[in-house]
Parts: C-alpha cells; structure tokens; sequence
C-alpha cells in the first residue's frame, strides 16, 4: 500500500468558506462569458477562490457549462488554475487561480 504523507484527494476538495467572490455570470453569451472568464483569469489575485455561476439549463438553450468548462480545463492544463470544479446543480464552477 503506497503512502502518502498528505491526503491527495484534499486537493480536490474545496470548502466553501474559502470562496473569495461568487462571479455572476448570468446569461451572458458564451463569447461574453469565455471573455470575462480571461478577465478573471488574468486579473485575480493568486490563490484567489472564485465561484462562477451561470443560468442553469431550462431546455431551451445550450448552458455555459460544456464552453465554459472545457476553456476552464485548458487553463488549468496551462497551470493557470490550481483547481476547477463544477458545482453541484451543474450552474457554476469553483476555481482557484494558481500561485506563481
């Protein structure tokens, strides 16, 4: 059995009493909602912990999540973001900016 001096699942995780800011993203067009999230990116402190909220699924329209979550995904491949999760009801994600 490996050990593992640490928990690597914590990474993982992330407690909501360390959400920094709640982002709302309303129903921002994905090109928008794509732009703003660059803004965030670029602009937010590291270490920072942001909550990005979009309007869920009604049946009538594409979300943000599938567009917003794979740019989300390639940011964090780049090491932009230290962690990237989306919340339970599927209308937002919890992403932390990475440190230098």
């Amino acid at each position: 059995m490996p050990y593992f001096p640490s928990n690597p699942l914590q990474d993982l995780a992330i407690e909501p009493n360390a959400i920094d800011q709640v982002v709302e993203l309303g129903s921002l067009d994905i090109q928008a909602a794509l732009a703003y999230a660059e803004k965030l990116l670029t602009e937010a402190p590291p270490g920072r912990c942001l909550q990005l909220n979009f309007t869920p699924a009604d049946g009538n329209r594409e979300t943000l999540f599938l567009p917003l979550g794979r740019y989300l995904l390639e940011a964090r491949r780049e090491g932009r973001l230290s962690r990237c999760l989306p919340v339970t009801d599927g209308s937002g994600f919890v992403i932390q900016i990475s440190e230098p």
